[in-house]
């Protein structure tokens, strides 16, 4: 979504590193199954989110984005109050390091 907003390519392709290992499919399910009803929140949530003409940065726009996960998902449930926490802070680091 920052990307588009700013009008970047992003690539994507294999990972550089490949994970792989046995897993129980139940205890998957029972670690994850908040997803499945958090879906109806989240889709809808990044298809009608819009960034500012004020964001003309990553850093400014994922910091808009990183509020409007808190005010819109964080009623959804408090993860998501910890996420756009953890946003903020991954942005604050990197511009401790590259500033």
């Amino acid at each position: 979504m920052v990307c588009d907003h700013l009008g970047l390519g992003v690539k994507s392709g294999k990972p550089y590193i490949w994970h792989s290992k046995a897993s129980n499919p139940f205890n998957n399910l029972r670690k994850e199954y908040k997803g499945i009803f958090w879906q109806e929140e989240i889709v809808p949530f990044f298809q009608q989110a819009k960034l500012s003409e004020g964001a003309t940065d990553a850093a400014s726009a994922y910091l808009e984005l990183a509020e409007q996960v808190r005010a819109k998902l964080g009623q959804v449930d408090e993860y998501f109050v910890k996420l756009a926490d953890g946003m903020v802070t991954w942005i604050e680091c990197w511009r401790a390091m590259n500033e």
